[in-house]
C-alpha cells in the first residue's frame, strides 16, 4: 500500500473530549460528523473487540462509576434508557427487535460487544473500564450507530428487520410447543 493510501479498515482517532461547565464529559456535543459504520465498509471504531468483564465486582467505585456514566451517556447521544444488566452488561431499551439486532450487529462491527435480547441491546461494562478509553469506546459506538439507524436506514429496511424479529419469536414459541409435544 502506498504510504499516502489510508487503510480503511484501521481503527478510527479517536475524538477529543468536551465538557460541560460542571466538569462532567458532554456526550451530547462531541461529534461534529461520523464516519462511515465498520459495516458499511467504513473503520472500525476499536482496533481489537471490547469484552463485557463478566467477573467484574459490581459493588466497586469503578463499576458503578462506568455504569452510571454509558447510561448517562447512551441517553445523551441516542435518547435511549440504559441501565444496569447482568454483571458487565449494560441493557439499552430499543423501540423494536429489529432495532435492537441491527445495532447489536452494527456495533459488533465497531469492535463492541453487543447482542439484542428481543427490545434489549446489551453492551459490555467492566470495573476496570476508564472515562478516556473503554466508556468512550462504548458510548462512541453507540452515538454512531443510532446516528446511523436514525438517518440513514430506510424505512422499509427497519420494518422488514421488525417482520424479521416477530418471525423469529413466532418460530421459537411454535418450536416450543412442538418439543413439548414430543417429550
Amino acid at each position: 500500500m502506498a504510504s499516502s493510501e489510508l487503510d480503511k479498515r484501521a481503527p478510527m482517532a479517536a475524538a477529543p473530549i468536551k465538557y460541560q461547565p460542571d466538569g462532567s464529559v458532554d456526550w451530547g456535543d462531541m461529534w461534529d460528523s461520523f464516519c462511515v459504520l465498520a459495516c458499511e465498509g467504513g473503520p472500525p471504531h476499536r482496533g481489537t473487540m471490547l469484552q463485557a468483564q463478566t467477573d467484574a465486582d459490581i459493588s466497586s467505585a469503578g463499576y458503578c462509576f462506568a455504569v452510571e456514566e454509558i447510561c448517562r451517556g447512551i441517553d445523551a447521544v441516542s435518547g435511549l434508557r440504559a441501565v444496569s444488566a447482568d454483571p458487565g452488561w449494560i441493557a439499552v431499551a430499543c423501540r423494536s427487535a429489529g432495532m435492537a439486532r441491527w445495532l447489536a450487529e452494527a456495533i459488533q462491527a465497531e469492535n463492541v460487544a453487543a447482542r439484542a435480547e428481543h427490545t434489549r441491546l446489551l453492551l459490555p461494562v467492566g470495573d476496570y473500564f476508564t472515562l478516556k478509553g473503554e466508556i468512550k469506546n462504548v458510548i462512541t459506538a453507540v452515538a454512531k450507530t443510532t446516528h446511523y439507524w436514525g438517518d440513514h436506514v430506510p424505512a422499509e429496511v427497519k420494518q422488514t428487520l421488525e417482520l424479521q424479529a416477530q418471525l423469529e419469536r413466532l418460530r421459537a414459541r411454535v418450536l416450543g410447543w412442538v418439543g413439548r409435544r414430543a417429550a
